[in-house]
C-alpha cells in the first residue's frame, strides 16, 4: 500500500514537472550546416503559417523560442541552394537534436539575353513618398531576434537588367544594418518560391531618405514579372526599433514580420520602393 502511494506520488510529481516545462516558452538552440559541414549564416529558421521565426546567426547558430501550444508544429529551414528540412519540434526536443544539416539543391536558371544596341534606364515601382506613411520595423518579433521583409511587384515585360533597388526610411536609430536582397517567383499576386543561384547579402550605412542598394556585380536579369524584396537581418534581440519604412498613398504593401512566414497585404498605401532596370 506504501509502495503505490509513493508510486503514485512519484508519477504526479513527473507530470507536474512535465506541465512546467511546457507551461513557459521553450527556447530551442542549435547550429545550421551543410552536407559539407559549413556553417550557413541567416538560414530562415521558423514555424510556417504562424509567424514565428528567427534566423542564424553569422556562425550558423540560433536560438528560438517556441510556445506551449506550438509544440506540435514542426520547425521549418529555409537557405537559398538548399533542400528546404522540416522537422517536428517534440522530436527536436525529445532527441535532443543541435545540429541540423542542410543538403544543396541544384538550381537551374534560364539564360537572359539583352540583344538591343540601344538600351535604356527605366524605375519600376514606387519613386516617391510622403513623411507621415510610415510602417514599423522590429527586431524582437514574437520575443525572437526575426526578420522583416518588404516586397515589391515588378512588372517586368522584356530582357532587363537590375543596377539597384532603393528603399525609404525614416527616424533611422542604427548607424549600419544587413539586408538580404531576395527574389521571387509569383504565385496568386504574392511571393512565392525563391529564385536565384546564390544569396545576396549587404551590409551597409542607412539613412534617413533613399537608400539604394547596387546590385550591378549581381549581374541580375530578368525578362518576366518577378517580386523583388528587402530583407532586414537584425543582428541581435533588440527591442529599439531600428527605423521606419516610408510609403505613399494608395495601392497595397506586401511584406512579413517573420522567417518563412506568411506574406501579409496592407491596402491603402504602397512600399516606396523601386528598381532601376537597363533595358
Amino acid at each position: 500500500m506504501h509502495q503505490y502511494k509513493l508510486s503514485l506520488k512519484f508519477f504526479l510529481i513527473l507530470l507536474v514537472l512535465s506541465n512546467v516545462c511546457w507551461s513557459q516558452n521553450l527556447i530551442l538552440k542549435g547550429i545550421v550546416k551543410g552536407a559539407n559541414n559549413e556553417k550557413l549564416a541567416y538560414v530562415n529558421i521558423g514555424i510556417k503559417n504562424k509567424n514565428i521565426g528567427t534566423i542564424s546567426d553569422e556562425n550558423g547558430h540560433f536560438s528560438i523560442r517556441i510556445h506551449e501550444e506550438n509544440q506540435s508544429d514542426s520547425l521549418s529551414f529555409s537557405f537559398l541552394g538548399y533542400k528546404q528540412r522540416t522537422i517536428k519540434v517534440s522530436d527536436v526536443v525529445e532527441k535532443s537534436i543541435r545540429e541540423f544539416v542542410l543538403d544543396q539543391k541544384l538550381v537551374s536558371l534560364d539564360e537572359v539575353t539583352i540583344i538591343s544596341k540601344k538600351t535604356k534606364e527605366k524605375k519600376l515601382g514606387t519613386t516617391s513618398y510622403v513623411s507621415f506613411v510610415v510602417g514599423d520595423v522590429r527586431a524582437d518579433n514574437n520575443q525572437n531576434n526575426n526578420i522583416q521583409e518588404f516586397a515589391k511587384k515588378l512588372k517586368i515585360k522584356k530582357p532587363s537588367r537590375l543596377l539597384d533597388v532603393s528603399i525609404a526610411l525614416s527616424n533611422v536609430n542604427i548607424d549600419a544594418a544587413k539586408f538580404r536582397i531576395n527574389f521571387y517567383n509569383i504565385k496568386d499576386n504574392l511571393p512565392f518560391e525563391k529564385i536565384g543561384a546564390s544569396n545576396i547579402i549587404i551590409e551597409k550605412q542607412i539613412i534617413n531618405g533613399w537608400n539604394t542598394f547596387d546590385l550591378k556585380k549581381f549581374d541580375l536579369k530578368f525578362e518576366n514579372p518577378v517580386f523583388i524584396a528587402i530583407e532586414y537581418l537584425p543582428l541581435e534581440y533588440n527591442e529599439q526599433a531600428p527605423f521606419n519604412y516610408n510609403g505613399q498613398l494608395l495601392g497595397k504593401a506586401v511584406g512579413r514580420s517573420s522567417s518563412v512566414g506568411n506574406w501579409n497585404v496592407t491596402k491603402g498605401a504602397k512600399i516606396s520602393m523601386y528598381v532601376t532596370v537597363r533595358q
